[in-house]
């Protein structure tokens, strides 16, 4: 019986990280998940203990995902060095009593557009982004019922997960990531609302802290 259940509830899993994600109405949690789970097969492949959730680290990503542009601080060692500092005191007021902490910020595309050319079209009614491949055809074109028009691929929950475990996986954080001292996470995740509507690709940002108690391998 128990495994009849495991089966019905892996397939439930499976059907719902196989939906689109909606950058207008997305389900944070739901990615959340999937990016750890994604995290922790790679952890678990190298033999390290999988990072588990600490409510103090997740106070303190919630609060700063929401007050940091992420292309300032991903790529500027100074100000990395600078917000560490930050982080280290928010994360110690909201309870946290580790030594070490570690953090990584970045924004991607949370649409599959692969570098197309694209246009937005504010009067379509049919998708949730309104982004379309291509050039943005004219009126008269319009009127040609034999146009074809492609709306901008969305990621699947799944895919995006594994988009952006890829990116903390092989970023300078690479050491820390999968270091056995680290074991413990707050993982935040926002959509820009400056790139939604509008003739820009949907940005996803994601903030990851980690901590621990030693560096070890």
């Amino acid at each position: 019986m128990k495994f009849y259940f495991f089966i019905i509830c892996n397939l439930i899993y499976l059907l719902i990280s196989a939906q689109d994600f909606d950058p207008t109405n997305p389900d944070y949690e739901l990615l959340k998940n999937i990016v750890i789970e994604k995290i922790n097969a790679k952890r678990h492949k190298k033999s390290k203990v999988e990072l588990l959730s600490n409510t103090s680290l997740q106070l303190t990503s919630d609060f700063y995902i929401q007050m940091l542009r992420a292309n300032k601080f991903e790529n500027s060692s100074v100000n990395k060095l600078r917000l560490n500092k930050k982080i280290k005191k928010k994360c110690k007021m909201n309870g946290y009593k580790n030594a070490f902490l570690d953090f990584h910020i970045t924004n991607i595309a949370c649409v599959n557009y692969k570098g197309k050319d694209f246009y937005f079209d504010k009067e379509d009614t049919e998708t949730k982004p309104h982004l379309f491949e291509g050039k943005k055809p004219t009126k008269k074109e319009r009127s040609d019922e034999s146009l074809k028009i492609t709306p901008l691929k969305l990621y699947t929950y799944n895919e995006l997960a594994e988009v952006i475990a890829k990116v903390f996986i092989n970023d300078e954080g690479a050491f820390k990531l999968l270091n056995n001292g680290f074991d413990k996470f707050g993982l935040s995740l926002s959509v820009e609302k400056n790139t939604l509507f509008r003739h820009k690709i949907p940005k996803i940002k994601i903030m990851l802290i980690l901590g621990g108690n030693r560096i070890t391998w």
